[in-house]
């Protein structure tokens, strides 16, 4: 087009005909002008729609946390209640009641803690690919970022938590006899007679410190509800504040 152009502007020049110059030069900047505009405008909406796809990802994520956050607070009030039930046991006998079996369950999970993850795919995403500054919000960028640094703050107990629940497995190591732990680890049925629980009772009795690790779990139990409670809240947050961000 350019081509035929120049030579009809070659021929116009001859003929000094230089308004029909100016009026094709004007038409083909203007062309040029629409393109570009065009272009522009086209990356502009595909930015927006990535910018939206993007919320939408984290708000997914987001339901995944408050899923894991609120089994959090189920599984420590089910841990924390064996670990009681284990420490009254230690110091009254098993009360009537409670089956062998339950008894030997409880010993079991008494020392374990959950410690909940975060999914945050989506996030990661737009930090590695560089694609952060596609979310135009600020005030949702630094809502983003907050949310995820108070998981990453959150995980300096980690270590601790987990250091106690190794030491309560060692210090109970061998209390439950092999085939009762094979099958609780495996989550079969057990099945055990007042005798075994009995001796079993006796054994755990005279491990030293279980005691004093059975009181001491309660402080972690505590802070992994404290920490899912405020993490609920914080991500419940988020999620209205960009459930208008994934829509517009």
């Amino acid at each position: 087009m350019l081509t035929k152009r120049s030579r009809r502007w070659s021929e116009q020049a001859r003929d000094q005909n230089w308004f029909g110059i100016i009026i094709d030069l004007v038409i083909v900047v203007a062309g040029v002008f629409l393109a570009i505009q065009a272009a522009n405008w086209n990356d502009a909406r595909k930015e927006r729609a990535e910018e939206r796809r993007y919320y939408a990802q984290i708000i997914a994520d987001l339901r995944v946390d408050q899923a894991t956050l609120h089994d959090a607070l189920r599984r420590s009030n089910a841990l924390d209640a064996a670990a009681e039930n284990t420490l009254r046991a230690m110091r009254e006998g098993i009360l009537p009641g409670v089956s062998p079996e339950h008894f030997a369950r409880d010993i079991h999970y008494a020392g374990y803690l959950y410690i909940p993850p975060t999914v945050r795919r989506s996030y990661d995403e737009l930090i590695s690919t560089g694609n952060l500054g596609l979310l135009q919000s600020e005030q949702a960028k630094a809502s983003i970022a907050s949310y995820y640094s108070r998981f990453d703050e959150l995980r300096q107990w980690d270590e601790l938590m987990r250091s106690q629940q190794g030491r309560y497995w060692a210090a109970t190591s061998g209390v439950l006899p092999r085939p009762i732990l094979r099958d609780l680890l495996e989550e079969r049925a057990i099945k055990i007679s007042d005798a075994e629980a009995g001796a079993i009772l006796a054994e755990l009795r005279s491990r030293d410190q279980v005691d004093d690790m059975l009181v001491g779990m309660a402080a972690h139990q505590a802070r992994v509800r404290r920490d899912s409670v405020d993490l609920a809240e914080r991500g419940q947050a988020l999620m209205k504040e960009l459930a208008p961000l994934a829509s517009r």
